[in-house]
């Protein structure tokens, strides 16, 4: 009897680890980090999951870009550049799964909105980003996680379009 009561409870316990690992999960940490265009790229993967797809948000509570003109020869004119900041900025994509599980990046992208140049000749480029509070989440199956903050300055992306 006593060995029918050590294997029940030894088979409890595995069946029970097993379970919590057989629902949606992130495997590792996922990670943030800047692309050359200025791109927040957040990188991840997860398992658990069935045949279905799968619905991600990647959101930011704070997004500035800033902006500025330049001449053709390189130089930039007088003024300050143009910043352009969003709140609660969110991205959505949808991914079907292989074998239960995804690898995957969904991406939050600068946006221009405002800014602008004024003036023949001069051309907008992207010279700082910051993201702040980053949360990517499985909307589907409802895991989420925080990423990093990020920023970066003394970039030259572009040029964008001037909008009059």
């Amino acid at each position: 009897m006593q060995r029918f009561s050590i294997l029940a409870i030894c088979l409890m316990a595995c069946l029970t680890a097993t379970t919590a690992w057989a629902g949606p999960h992130f495997v590792g940490t996922p990670t943030g980090t800047l692309n050359a265009s200025g791109d927040y790229v957040a990188s991840f993967k997860e398992a658990g999951l069935g045949d279905t797809p799968i619905t991600y948000s990647l959101a930011a509570t704070t997004e500035t870009f800033t902006f500025q003109c330049f001449t053709k020869s390189g130089n930039t004119p007088q003024g300050s550049p143009n910043s352009v900041s969003f709140s609660g900025q969110t991205t959505f994509v949808t991914i079907t799964p292989r074998n239960g599980q995804i690898t995957g990046s969904v991406l939050l992208t600068p946006e221009q909105d405002g800014a602008s140049c004024q003036g023949g000749g001069l051309r907008l480029f992207l010279i700082a980003v910051d993201y702040e509070g980053v949360t990517l989440t499985d909307t589907t199956d409802g895991v989420s996680v925080s990423l990093p903050s990020l920023k970066a300055s003394g970039l030259q992306i572009g040029p964008f379009p001037s909008k009059p």
